[in-house]
């Protein structure tokens, strides 16, 4: 029974940590392991070469566009240059950038194709 009760004292003391990292740690590894933060679609427009960070590896840092319309600065990286002008539907999770994707024009939300031409 005592250790039962030490079990969940832990289970809650590590939901708190992980919940209290939504609100006060906001890097890019901290927002890919807390199930707290929300996947969210941020779209980019590839408006400039990517920076080499090394033989395959390009960083690009954006202005990005939510779902809502609502501006975002996104960083993120890809194994290639990619083209610009291109349009990218991104997977966040706030600073974190799961995957992306290449879309046309015309699959990005209204709201967002708006600000993002």
């Amino acid at each position: 029974m005592k250790a039962l009760k030490i079990i969940i004292g832990m289970l809650v003391v590590a939901a708190i940590i992980a919940f209290s990292m939504t609100f006060f740690v906001k890097n890019e590894l901290a927002d890919m392991l807390n199930p707290f933060i929300p996947h969210k679609d941020v779209f980019v427009k590839i408006d400039q070469s990517g920076k080499k960070m090394n033989q395959s590896t390009y960083e690009y840092a954006l202005e990005g566009i939510n779902e809502n319309g609502k501006n975002i600065k996104i960083t993120f990286t890809a194994s290639k240059q990619l083209r610009e002008g291109a349009y990218l539907k991104l997977d966040t999770k706030r600073t974190y950038v799961k995957s992306w994707e290449e879309v046309q024009l015309n699959d990005i939300p209204a709201v967002v194709k708006k600000k993002l031409k």
